[in-house]
């Protein structure tokens, strides 16, 4: 190991649980917590303190699954890639399934644990890499682990899935914890005002008057309660009543709808149909840039971003262009996007052949930072006085009273936001993980153009502290030419170090 296990081992605790838990505040508010995460948290921190394995530097909190595909756990990847990057000595779990419940998985993980050495302990499974007894076998161990946490979930998740087709297939709706808007607490009743309100809403979006958007805002201003009490209503709440199949008495499951008896109609089946045609129209997907510079580019005039598109005779370009997000372009520069994208690649593969220099620029983003350690040593100081805090609250020593709750939540809310600030500041750190896979290759142009554009354009802005075009000096062709000539001079490369 490359840190050994002690008082001054680095710690980062991964925590996770799969949903929110809701409940109602004193104005009837819904309000969303969890604290199950906490309590992981907790166990966690009191067995490495109690037995004096090291500090706690980071807290990865995730509300996700460790098992379903595509399930997103950024905070568990912040985890490998601190581990990687050498920010934390080991990762500490309550147990494996806190970690993972994919066999898939386990390979990844021990390939970060063992390049840079790290750690990995699991409190209730007993599991400690750093033992290396070969009785111990601590690789074997961690698969059999998430193999049995793996089949758990798909077993939950089957029984699940098998208790909603019947209830579906038997007419009984999956209910949520709240009472649906427009129906009484036992679904088998309507609330006239409120029954009104969607029908008259699913009227106005059929003929295209209204979007749930206009509904939600008119919601608001008048005041109409949901079935907490909130008056403030959102666009995605009113789509998702207005989606659900209990508007037309139905449920739903595989796609086969399936009657709802005893439960009344709140819509028409056909106006139901024709609203929910229109509401899940597909929509475009957010924009996603497809050229290498585009609002990386600047304009040397204005100093705003250029961006992509074709000039009279169909050639790509960059331009600085006037558009309702940026009212202010100059509209000075024009520059053909094949020559600039040359210039750049040609540079910053340059950059990159050049060893000490990119691994210079790597330094500045890698922990081993006296800013980086009073991080680590204040998050750690931090996490003790939340251990601390918990104690005098819920077990004072014999005679000490224990602390109020609201002192409690507002002492631990001051912790929490300052631990979050310290995250915050350690985040931009990551942002250098493309440079640091970019050095354990060699590179040249034609194996940089190779690489998808969202990779390089990553590369570019953390090598390149400003990419600058000047507009053209004489518009229109030379004297003897036929068509103007590139002129690289207009391209002003400042790479960073």
């Amino acid at each position: 190991m490359v840190a050994e296990p002690g008082p001054t081992f680095r710690w980062g605790v991964l925590l996770r649980r799969s949903s929110l838990n809701t409940a109602l505040d004193e104005h009837g508010y819904v309000r969303h917590f969890e604290d199950s995460t906490e309590r992981q948290e907790l166990e966690v921190v009191w067995h490495i303190r109690e037995h004096h394995m090291g500090i706690i530097v980071d807290s990865y909190k995730d509300i996700a699954s460790a098992w379903r595909p595509g399930a997103k756990r950024p905070r568990f990847k912040h985890a490998l890639v601190d581990i990687e990057t050498g920010r934390i000595d080991g990762i500490a779990v309550l147990n494996i399934d806190r970690l993972t419940r994919d066999k898939k998985q386990v390979r990844p993980i021990l390939n970060a644990l063992e390049a840079m050495g790290g750690r990995l302990f699991s409190l209730e499974d007993e599991l400690d890499t750093a033992d290396d007894s070969p009785e111990a076998n601590t690789e074997l161990r961690l698969y059999q682990l998430a193999d049995r946490a793996e089949r758990e979930a798909r077993r939950t998740s089957e029984r699940m899935k098998l208790a909603i087709k019947h209830r579906a297939r038997k007419g009984l709706p999956h209910r949520g914890g709240n009472r649906p808007f427009g129906l009484t607490d036992d679904w088998r009743g309507l609330v006239p005002e409120e029954a009104h309100h969607l029908q008259v809403a699913a009227q106005c979006i059929d003929a295209g008057t209204e979007t749930p958007s206009s509904i939600s805002r008119k919601w608001t201003n008048e005041g109409i309660p949901t079935p907490t009490g909130n008056t403030l209503w959102h666009q995605k709440n009113v789509s998702k009543m207005l989606l659900s199949p209990r508007m037309a008495a139905k449920t739903e499951h595989d796609g086969i709808l399936y009657d709802t008896p005893g439960v009344p109609a709140i819509l028409d089946e056909a106006l139901w149909l024709r609203v929910r045609e229109k509401l899940t129209a597909k929509r475009r997907p957010g924009r996603r840039e497809s050229r290498q510079l585009s609002n990386i580019a600047l304009c040397s005039v204005c100093s705003l971003e250029l961006v992509s598109g074709l000039e009279n005779n169909g050639a790509a370009v960059y331009v600085c262009k006037k558009r309702p997000s940026v009212p202010g372009a100059c509209g000075s520069v024009n520059i053909r996007i094949d020559k600039l994208d040359a210039k750049v690649s040609a540079e910053v593969v340059a950059f990159l052949q050049d060893k000490p220099r990119a691994n210079a620029l790597l330094d500045t983003h890698r922990l081993e930072t006296p800013e980086m350690a009073a991080i680590d040593a204040r998050y750690a100081e931090l996490q003790d006085n939340k251990v601390a805090l918990n104690r005098a609250a819920f077990n004072p020593p014999q005679g000490v009273k224990r602390l109020p709750p609201e002192q409690y939540y507002e002492l631990l809310a001051e912790i929490e936001r300052e631990q979050g600030q310290l995250q915050r500041r350690r985040a931009v750190n990551r942002d250098a993980q493309p440079l640091k896979d970019a050095l354990g290759q060699e590179w040249t142009v034609e194996t940089w153009q190779a690489e998808p554009v969202e990779w390089r354009r990553s590369i570019i802005k953390l090598v390149c502290e400003r990419i600058e075009v000047t507009p053209v000096a004489h518009r229109g062709a030379a004297k003897g030419r036929i068509g103007a000539v590139h002129n690289p001079d207009r391209i002003r490369v400042k790479l960073a170090g």
